[in-house]
């Protein structure tokens, strides 16, 4: 097989390099470089002569291939990998029975029509694009992997926005028993492009605190839902994660479900849209009204919070109307009405606490939008499309819920793939030939170094290949 010829040639290459290394040729960081372009060679060659032998290997086995018919041959293609690009000519077939055409070397692969960009690549554009700009993604790219790979910010943005839906979940075999869930939820404010203002909402789901010891705490099996749903799409945020509910929980196990938050309309369709599930204002933000409206009022405030935690909203009310008698600006009774006007609105979810007090273990969404959503996409002079905003925000949930990224985007194209088989005597064939490939290199007289007479390095290699090591 010419891969099995290609990558001995490639390894003896490499022993030069080793010993030209020894003989002081090359300083280390020198030969690490010089190393690097090989291998990166090596790796963009390999994946191009396995491409060409799959074709013809499908091309070959024509049970395998029953009822496609070659249309045309040496059909070009060119796919940019982490090696750089790589250019492979297949067979392009047509269906008898169903007249469907295609690459069947591109379905073995799992290539896709018109994708520029090799899975493994895609990964990592993704993987490092959750956490730099587009244009670092590319920098970081190019130099850890080879510099010929042809990418631009344009193709990462590209990238992103092509991504496929990614679960922050895997399913799992057997169910979780919990008899209590908490759901809390928040949003970040971004910039669109086109110089107006956008929301990305954030739910995450988890079974309560864990101690970390040293006053440390975190939450328990803490899954992230995240986007730009506007409008009637917050539907499909809530569905995503009544999904994860019922395929990771024993729902018949489940007392209780909290969902805390600031009382926003989204948040609020999402207690109605969870079954069972409990609405639970969120008191950082019921502390900002509070403030807001009653300022210094220390004596107002003690009794308000009072009335507050007694459940006695006719008592708020009254304590409110007692601070609207006393303000004398009219910027100050505007905010001790929108601070009632709120108390009221989100009066079930006061209540809560004093109903489940017990159980309720606060809120903590403030700094999970800070963590998962603003370091990558409201701080600093960024700003969004909806699309790679929308995917963005879910990528970065993936991540925080504890997925590694990379591994993800790959195990989702190949899932359920089958592995592509050689038959047997082709193998047979190889592994033969794979034996007699010590004897043929051996008497190998091609490489430049071994042209010198008595040096350090080529004396080093011939011994080697005398003594069968290579």
């Amino acid at each position: 097989m010419e891969i099995i010829r290609y990558v001995f040639k490639t390894f003896l290459l490499c022993a030069q390099k080793i010993l030209e290394l020894l003989s002081g040729k090359y300083t280390f960081p020198e030969f690490e470089e010089e190393l690097h372009k090989l291998l990166t060679e090596l790796g963009k060659n390999v994946c191009g002569i396995v491409l060409k032998e799959l074709d013809e290997k499908i091309y070959k086995d024509k049970k395998e291939r029953k009822n496609w018919v070659v249309l045309q041959k040496d059909c070009e293609r060119t796919i940019t990998t982490k090696f750089g690009d790589i250019t492979y000519k297949r067979r392009y077939y047509e269906n008898k029975e169903t007249k469907e055409k295609a690459y069947l070397v591109d379905k073995a692969a799992v290539i896709q029509r018109y994708e520029r960009i090799g899975i493994g690549l895609k990964a990592e554009i993704a993987e490092l694009s959750t956490i730099m700009s587009y244009g670092n993604a590319v920098e970081e790219i190019k130099r850890n992997a080879a510099e010929c790979v042809n990418i631009s910010r344009q193709t990462v943005m590209n990238t992103i926005k092509g991504m496929e839906g990614i679960k922050p979940y895997e399913q799992i075999k057997e169910k979780r028993k919990a008899q209590v869930l908490y759901i809390e939820a928040d949003e970040d404010h971004i910039h669109y492009q086109d110089g107006k203002n956008g929301i990305v909402k954030l739910v995450y789901v988890h079974e309560g605190k864990e101690s970390l010891g040293e006053g440390k705490n975190r939450l328990k099996n803490a899954k992230y839902f995240s986007g730009v749903y506007e409008g009637k799409e917050k539907e499909e945020l809530w569905k995503a994660v009544c999904e994860y509910i019922t395929s990771t929980y024993e729902e018949r196990y489940i007392k209780r479900i909290y969902i805390s938050g600031d009382g926003a309309e989204w948040i609020k369709f999402g207690a109605e849209y969870i079954p069972d599930a409990i609405y639970v204002l969120d008191l950082y933000h019921l502390q900002k009204y509070v403030t807001m409206a009653f300022k210094d009022e220390k004596k107002l405030k003690r009794a308000l919070w009072k009335a507050i935690y007694k459940g006695d909203l006719e008592k708020v009310k009254e304590i409110f109307n007692d601070r609207y008698n006393s303000c004398k600006r009219e910027g100050e009774k505007e905010a001790v009405k929108r601070a009632l006007e709120y108390i009221e609105n989100n009066w079930e979810g006061i209540l809560s606490y004093s109903r489940y007090k017990e159980e309720i273990v606060g809120c903590s969404a403030e700094s999970h939008i800070s963590h998962v959503l603003s370091e990558r996409l409201s701080r600093g002079p960024i700003s969004w499309s909806k699309e790679g905003a929308h995917k963005m925000a879910q990528l970065r949930a993936v991540k925080a819920s504890g997925i590694e990224l990379r591994e993800k985007i790959i195990k989702q194209r190949y899932e359920g793939l089958r592995p592509v088989e050689l038959p047997k005597e082709i193998i047979y064939k190889a592994k033969q030939r794979i034996k007699k490939l010590n004897e043929r290199y051996g008497k190998v007289t091609e490489l430049p170094i071994l042209l010198n007479k008595k040096t350090f390095t080529s004396m080093a290699i011939k011994s080697l290949l005398q003594q069968s090591i290579i």
